[in-house]
């Protein structure tokens, strides 16, 4: 098997070498689809704070919550053109958690 894209399989090129933990190919359409998104916005974390840790991160809002899946109940409330998506990342022990932003592509559907 020949050089081949490691993000979607394709065997036809030109690749490019993306190095990072390991060096993979990419292809050309592959590249532009990852530089064509924007970087998710992560909700404010602050572990010093005793009660409201966490924070959306829209300006100008300055909500904060206990619990990090509550923003995305208020992003749903208060920012129709956003969508909040708690995810637990690691679990116990040493857990980390982060809620993702993200603009929704079309308001009105939602």
């Amino acid at each position: 098997m020949g050089p081949h894209c490691s993000f979607c399989g394709t065997s036809t090129g030109p690749f490019r070498e993306v190095e990072g933990l390991f060096t993979v190919l990419m292809c050309t359409r592959c590249r532009a689809i990852r530089h064509a998104s924007p970087p998710p916005l992560l909700a404010h974390h602050d572990p010093g704070e005793p009660w409201l840790q966490w924070g959306c991160p829209i300006q100008g809002c300055g909500h904060r919550v206990i619990i990090p899946h509550e923003l995305q109940g208020h992003t749903a409330a208060e920012h129709p053109g956003w969508v909040a998506t708690y995810e637990l990342v690691r679990p116990y022990p040493n857990q980390l958690e982060r809620v993702v932003y993200r603009p929704v592509e079309d308001p009105e559907a939602t």
